[in-house]
C-alpha cells in the first residue's frame, strides 16, 4: 500500500524537470541586494499557487533598531555597500542624520512569508517548522570573469550556472518545492510550516531579524544555506572593519627639513596597523577550545581585503585605508568582546609609534554578525540527521563555516535551528557560481521526508 509521503516522493521524482525549471526561473530574476522586489513578487505568486497564506511586508528599520539596538544593521544595497561606518554601534539616528537613508532602505524590498497551516493546531498537533532563506544575492562583479550569463540559469550536465544558484536560491526553492509536492500529493501536516523568503541577508540580516521582531516562531527552523546537504548547528561570527591612517603630505624635496622627517606617508604606517591586527589573530588562534565542534579548525580568520591610499606618486599619502573582515568561532567570545579586542589592538599600535601617537589610526566598523552556538544533540538536528541517514545521506552534524541568518532565529528568536541545504559555500560570491542539480533535487526529497515526519509528531519524547 502506497503511503501519502511515498506518493509525494514519487511525484517529486517524476517532476524533476519541473523542479529544475522552477529554480531556473528564480535564478533568471536579477535580485542583487537592494533589488529583491521582482524575485519576491515571483515567490509570493509561487507560494500562493501552492496553497500558502502569504504575507508581504517591508522591514521597519526604526523598529528594528528600537527592539534590537545591539544587533540591527544599516540596510545595504550592492551599489552602496558598507558606506556608513560606526565606532560603537550603528543607530537609526545616525542613519537619518547621514542623509543616506534615501538609498539605504527597504522601499520596494519586502519580506515574503508563506504559511502552510497544519491541521492539528491547538489539538495536541504536530510540531511547527520554519524554512528560511534569502532572495538577495551579491554583485556579479567582476563581470568579465564570468564565462556564463550570470542570470542565464544555463545547464551543463549536472550543473546549473548563475548568481545565487548555491547562495542560496537553490536551497530556498528546494524548500518551496518540497512543500508544493507534499500539498499536491495530499500529505497532511499536523504542524504549521512557515516559509520565509527574506531580503538583505548579505551584509545586514535585517530581513530575518524583522520576522523575529514580528513574532514569527516555530518549534524548529531550517536555514536553507548551502551545506552540501549536511546538518550544521553553529556558525562563526563576523566583523567587517576599516582602519584609517593619516599622513603629512610633502613632495620629495620637502620630505626632510633640517634632518627631520616632515613628509610622512600614511602608507608607511600601514605595516604598524596590519601587524597589530595579525598579532591579535595569532594570539586568539593560540587559545585552545575543549568544544568538540571546534576541533580541527582555527578559531579566528582575519582577512585583509582592500587597501587604498594616496593620490599622486610624488607626494606622501595624506590618508590610507585598510579594510577587512574577522570571522571568529563562538568559542572565542561575543561580538562586543571581539570589537573591544580590536580597539585595544589599534590603541596599542598607536601608542607604540611616535607618529601614530600624535595622529592615531582610527578603527571603525562596517557590519557585525553575532556567532551562533547550539548543542549537536538538539532534537531538531538529531531528527534531521537520522532522516538523512535513513535515505542514504550523510548524517554528520557539523559546525557551519560561514555567518548566516541562523543567528537571529537562535539568539534573538530562541528557535532551535539547523543550517541545511543544497549547494556549496565554495561557490558563493564568485564568478560562474553553480549548483549541482542532483544535490538540489535530492535536497527536495530530504526536506519532504523530514517535514512530513517532524510536523506529524508532537515531539513529547524528545524532551
Amino acid at each position: 500500500m502506497t503511503t501519502p509521503i511515498n506518493a509525494a516522493l514519487s511525484l517529486a521524482a517524476k517532476s524533476r524537470e519541473r523542479s529544475v525549471e522552477m529554480l531556473a526561473d528564480f535564478v533568471r530574476i536579477r535580485s542583487l541586494t537592494g533589488e529583491e522586489g521582482d524575485a519576491q513578487a515571483f515567490l509570493a505568486k509561487v507560494l500562493r499557487k501552492s496553497g500558502a497564506e502569504v504575507n508581504v511586508e517591508e522591514p521597519d528599520v526604526e523598529a528594528l533598531f528600537e527592539r534590537f539596538p545591539h544587533i540591527a544593521q544599516y540596510p545595504t544595497h550592492w551599489e552602496h555597500d558598507l558606506i556608513l561606518p560606526y565606532q560603537e554601534l550603528p543607530t537609526f539616528g545616525a542613519l537619518k542624520e547621514s542623509g543616506l537613508d534615501d538609498v539605504l532602505n527597504y522601499r520596494g524590498r519586502p519580506n515574503v512569508v508563506g504559511v502552510f497551516k497544519g491541521d492539528g493546531a491547538g489539538n495536541g498537533g504536530g510540531r511547527s517548522l520554519i524554512l528560511n532563506g534569502h532572495a538577495d544575492t551579491v554583485t556579479i562583479e567582476p563581470r568579465d570573469e564570468w564565462t556564463r550569463d550570470p542570470f542565464g540559469a544555463e545547464v551543463d550536465g549536472d550543473l546549473m550556472y548563475g548568481r545565487g544558484t548555491s547562495d542560496m536560491k537553490g536551497g530556498l526553492m528546494a524548500g518551496i518545492m518540497a512543500l508544493t509536492y507534499l500539498r499536491e500529493a495530499g500529505v497532511g501536516l499536523r504542524g504549521d510550516v512557515i516559509i520565509e523568503s527574506v531580503v538583505n541577508e548579505e551584509h545586514a540580516g535585517n530581513g530575518t531579524l524583522e520576522l523575529v521582531r514580528r513574532g514569527y516562531t516555530a518549534d524548529g527552523a531550517i536555514v536553507l544555506e548551502p551545506t552540501n546537504n549536511k546538518v550544521a548547528v553553529s556558525h562563526a561570527g563576523g566583523l567587517y572593519w576599516q582602519v584609517t591612517v593619516s599622513g603629512h603630505q610633502r613632495s620629495p624635496g620637502a620630505r626632510w627639513r633640517n634632518g627631520a622627517m616632515e613628509g610622512v606617508s600614511a602608507i608607511e604606517k600601514l605595516p604598524v596597523v596590519i601587524g597589530a591586527l595579525l598579532d591579535l589573530e595569532k594570539r586568539l588562534n593560540a587559545v585552545q577550545s575543549d568544544d568538540p565542534m571546534e576541533r580541527g579548525r582555527m578559531p579566528v580568520s582575519l582577512v585583509i581585503g582592500r587597501v587604498s591610499g594616496g593620490h599622486y606618486e610624488t607626494v606622501t599619502a595624506g590618508e590610507s585605508v585598510v579594510r577587512g573582515v574577522v570571522y571568529f568561532s563562538p568559542a572565542i567570545g561575543e561580538i562586543g568582546e571581539i570589537m573591544q579586542m580590536m580597539r585595544e589592538a589599534i590603541h596599542e599600535a598607536n601608542q607604540a609609534d611616535d607618529f601614530l601617537r600624535e595622529q592615531p589610526a582610527q578603527l571603525e566598523f562596517l557590519h557585525h554578525d553575532d556567532s551562533m552556538r547550539q548543542s549537536p544533540q538538539i532534537p531538531l538536528a538529531v531528527a534531521l540527521s537520522n532522516k538523512l541517514e535513513q535515505r542514504g545521506g550523510e548524517g554528520d552534524i557539523v559546525p557551519g563555516p560561514f555567518c548566516c541568518d541562523a543567528r537571529h532565529l537562535v539568539n534573538q528568536g530562541g528557535i532551535p535551528t539547523v543550517i541545511f541545504g543544497p549547494g556549496t559555500i565554495g561557490q558563493a560570491h564568485k564568478p560562474d557560481e553553480h549548483i549541482s542539480i542532483e544535490d538540489y533535487l535530492t535536497s527536495i526529497e530530504y526536506l519532504m521526508a523530514f517535514v512530513s515526519s517532524w510536523c506529524n509528531e508532537s515531539g513529547d519524547d524528545d524532551f
